[in-house]
């Protein structure tokens, strides 16, 4: 008996369709999860997220009691999950999608806290708010800049500004984000200070501390450093995103004992603000801006420095720094990468550095390290963070030098250096040794502490630069004698 097609009625029919499409719906899906599953598998797994400047999770050795304690199932659920195939595009879509979410107010995009007042306000500041927390140290390679070739000092520059000439700067329209503390406006990223007075108060407690701490035959320098947004020209309606530095390095400034000289970075940077002083993606400065900070350091000391002509200059292209993945890789900043200029070191040398948590050993090393690359292409100055760099020199001045610094200090150090006979840099965050017993053994002459602003009004920071003077390291420090 011949059936008709049209026997059973439309229902029957779309009921039939709608069930072959959720089997091949359910089929697809299946196989893309298999497909996906084997190349998660079979492909190179990566160890390193340069969109997230972190390392991945890997998978976790197998053992009875790791598997007991659900360690080894947790271990390979976030293995997986950091390393499953086209992860990094995945990344990149929700960062573009994560840019479209936010309120909306006068232009700006607002996703982070914007400092605001506290009670706690620096003196001279119209507002101002809680300190600055940083987490502790990064391990991403930082800053250094470079050092140049011997001339006769430059005159000084002026400090003053013509302000009373310079128009305001014009409100274009273009949208300003604020991604947890971060400012992008024009493909720039901003890191906003807040600053507190109790902080500047202890921070200058503090390094007048390492006044008291020396003798006569030592002297003691700080230099505070104003971050990129202390500069930028923001339109009228920005202008009071972020507190002052200005007022906060001045009021630290003012506590200081006579045995502290305070080194007026300030100034020189106003000075060429409107030069590449800072990086668009990165929370560092750039080597340049680095350069006119070590020369007012070097009059400070009553030291020639080099002119920055004379340098033999590299650089480095397509930088995309911290302050792009602290953004989840905001576009804009991506459309708009740093370069970093570095110069190389123009005195003969010896430099040796130690590794984390062994001052018992020491190993060769370099000023500049030419092949940084990528996201740490900040690391050219130092090669990075280490506990105690130590450079040697052949100048013969009788001058000895110690930098405490936090990775902001990386690139004045490299230019500094070549001042000095000796200039060990210590970074407060890594360094386990006594400070007193490094500069009285070393026969140091001169101490300088140097701290971005937002370090200097961060507890964390100062109190690791307090406990230099009078922690103590079991062993005695190895140091090269050549």
């Amino acid at each position: 008996m011949k059936i008709d097609k049209y026997a059973y009625g439309e229902d029957y029919n779309k009921e039939r369709n709608d069930k072959i499409v959720k089997i091949a719906s359910v089929a697809v899906c299946l196989l893309l999860i298999f497909v996906i599953g084997i190349l998660a598998w079979a492909l190179p797994q990566p160890t390193y997220s340069e969109y997230e400047k972190r390392d991945l999770n890997q998978m976790p050795e197998f053992s009875i009691e790791s598997l007991f304690k659900g360690e080894y199932t947790l271990g390979v659920e976030l293995a997986y999950s950091d390393t499953f195939t086209f992860r990094e595009s995945f990344v990149k879509l929700q960062s573009a999608l994560e840019s479209l979410r936010g309120i909306h107010i006068d232009g700006a995009q607002i996703y982070g806290p914007v400092p605001g007042t506290t009670g706690d306000e620096i003196p001279g500041s119209s507002e101002s708010s809680s300190s600055e927390t940083e987490s502790k140290p990064e391990s991403e390679p930082s800053a250094d800049p470079s050092i140049e070739s011997e001339s006769q000092p430059e005159s000084q520059i002026s400090s003053e500004t013509s302000s009373e000439t310079e128009q305001p700067p014009v409100d274009d329209g273009t949208q300003g984000e604020t991604v947890a503390g971060i400012f992008v406006y024009k493909g720039i990223a901003f890191e906003l200070f807040g600053g507190s007075k109790s902080a500047a108060e202890y921070y200058a407690s503090v390094v007048n501390k390492y006044g008291d701490a020396f003798g006569s035959g030592v002297k003691v320098y700080n230099m505070v450093i104003p971050k990129h947004a202390e500069f930028y020209p923001f339109p009228k309606k920005y202008q009071n995103i972020s507190n002052s530095e200005k007022d906060s390095i001045d009021y630290i400034y003012s506590m200081y004992d006579s045995d502290v000289i305070a080194v007026d970075a300030y100034s020189v940077l106003e000075a060429h603000k409107d030069e590449y002083l800072y990086f668009n993606t990165d929370h560092h400065w750039t080597g340049l801006g680095a350069y006119y900070a070590y020369t007012a350091f070097m009059e400070a000391a009553g030291l020639d420095y080099y002119d920055y002509s004379s340098y033999t200059k590299h650089t480095i292209e397509g930088f995309l720094g911290t302050l792009y993945s602290g953004t989840n890789m905001a576009k804009a900043l991506e459309e708009n990468p740093d370069y970093v200029e570095w110069c190389e070191f123009p005195v003969a040398n010896k430099t040796y550095q130690y590794n984390k948590g062994d001052l018992k050993n020491y190993f060769a090393s370099s000023v500049m390290h030419g092949y940084a690359s990528g996201p740490y292409s900040y690391g050219v100055f130092l090669g990075g963070d280490y506990p105690l760099t130590l450079i040697k020199t052949d100048v013969n001045n009788g001058r000895k030098l110690v930098i405490i610094k936090e990775s902001y200090g990386n690139a004045p150090a490299t230019y500094i250096a070549s001042g000095f006979e000796e200039t060990y840099v210590v970074d407060e965050r890594y360094y386990d040794g006594n400070l007193v017993e490094l500069v009285e053994s070393r026969g140091i002459t001169d101490v300088l502490i140097i701290n971005n602003c937002a370090a200097a009004n961060t507890k964390f920071h100062i109190a690791n630069i307090e406990s230099l003077l009078t922690q103590s390291y079991s062993g005695e420090i190895a140091y090269p004698e050549d």
